[in-house]
């Protein structure tokens, strides 16, 4: 994307992101658009050797969508966003440290009130030797974005909170332990909700064969926000993980799912996380993703989630690629005291090419289709999106 050979005239996309109020954000655009050109491709700074590395990145990304607002109006607009960031590791001693600092801003031509400004921290602390093994992760992200469940677009804090631990016991049998935070807030929209989830898995691992691992557990959930929809949840399921078949990698878990409802309404189900990967050449591989499980979304209310995901990548060279998809899902919302209870379908496609021109430099072009069935009738649009990617990490 020639970039540096276009001027930037008032009515250009990159014109956008000069406008408005707030110069910060804007000058992150600015400069982005004017250094990724420029960028060396051997930057890599290592601080002391291989132990302390660190990394910059930067990307600007021109998209349009015909629906920005996910719902039947089918309001459309194309944005500028501009990416930049760094990236902390280290390893030494017995502890890694993984970190990660970012700043997007996104602008749109017409709906000026929907730009945004997104700051993203995350650190992860890892531990990899010893009996005792996991890591610790903390995120704090600002994310704007289309919420099809609530047909708007929301803007909301989002803090979540990670600890994985394993245990082994033996040569045959290992403990894991997931404990989970995750807090959402919304700003400055008085119809959502805030949203606090904590979550405690433990499960019982089998080293079957040298690739493949069985595993039984318990997953327990409780759910609290801001309109008082609390929920609490107890997931029972079994697992695999590995190589499953003779050129078929992945892990599956299928259970058995009770959620229970302040208002004293309770909801079960078998439910399934599963995802595969299947190599057919060295060129061509194919992955899907299958998942059911309760969510709890903007409003405070329950919904019951299914979708099925199936994906190729084919490599044309070592720089060139295509990657394909299809999906469908189902999301039933299970309502409230009074509430119109409400089914969703969907159905989507994307398709994606890559170009890697460098170690630091890549480019992507991508297309993706939306279809939304909904028992209410301002929930049934369609959404279609092209984006332009141009991205850099040195």
């Amino acid at each position: 994307m020639p970039i540096a050979s276009r001027a930037v005239t008032s009515n250009s996309p990159a014109a956008v992101i000069f406008r408005g109020k707030n110069r910060f954000p804007h000058l992150i655009g600015s400069l982005l658009l004017l250094a990724l050109p420029a960028i060396p491709a051997h930057a890599l700074l290592n601080l002391d050797g291989s132990r302390t590395q660190l990394f910059v990145f930067g990307g600007v990304t021109f998209a349009y969508s015909s629906n920005i607002f996910s719902d039947s109006s089918a309001r459309g607009d194309s944005s500028v966003t501009g990416e930049v960031g760094l990236e902390y590791r280290r390893r030494a001693g017995i502890l890694g440290v993984n970190s990660t600092l970012k700043f997007d801003y996104q602008r749109y031509a017409t709906y000026t009130g929907e730009s945004a400004f997104n700051p993203n921290f995350f650190i992860e602390l890892t531990k990899t030797t010893g009996r005792t093994t996991g890591a610790l992760t903390f995120s704090a992200y600002r994310e704007s974005r289309s919420d099809s469940a609530v047909n708007l677009r929301t803007d909301a804090w989002i803090v979540p909170i990670g600890l994985g631990l394993k245990y082994p016991l033996n040569d045959k049998f290992y403990l894991t332990s997931q404990t989970g935070y995750l807090r959402r807030t919304y700003r400055e929209n008085p119809t959502l909700v805030n949203y606090t989830d904590y979550s405690e898995a433990l499960d019982v691992n089998y080293v079957y064969t040298s690739k493949l691992d069985l595993s039984g557990g318990y997953r327990i959930r409780a759910s609290k926000t801001t309109a008082g929809l609390d929920t609490f949840d107890h997931w029972f399921n079994l697992g695999a993980s590995g190589r499953l078949l003779a050129k078929l990698n992945g892990s599956v878990r299928v259970g058995y799912q009770i959620r229970q409802i302040d208002y004293g309404e309770n909801f079960n189900q078998f439910n399934a996380v599963a995802t595969l990967t299947w190599p057919a050449t060295r060129k061509l591989t194919f992955s899907s993703q299958v998942s059911r499980d309760f969510n709890t979304i903007a409003t405070g209310s329950s919904v019951d989630s299914s979708s099925v995901t199936l994906r190729a990548n084919y490599a044309f060279t070592r720089k060139a690629e295509l990657d394909a998809g299809i999906a469908y899902g189902r999301n039933k919302f299970l309502g409230g005291p009074g509430s119109v209870r409400r089914l969703d379908d969907f159905f989507t496609w994307d398709v994606n090419y890559r170009y890697r021109f460098n170690d630091h430099l890549r480019l992507a072009l991508g297309y993706t289709y939306l279809q939304n069935w909904s028992t209410l009738s301002f929930a049934d649009f369609t959404r279609q999106g092209l984006s332009l990617n141009l991205a850099s990490r040195f």
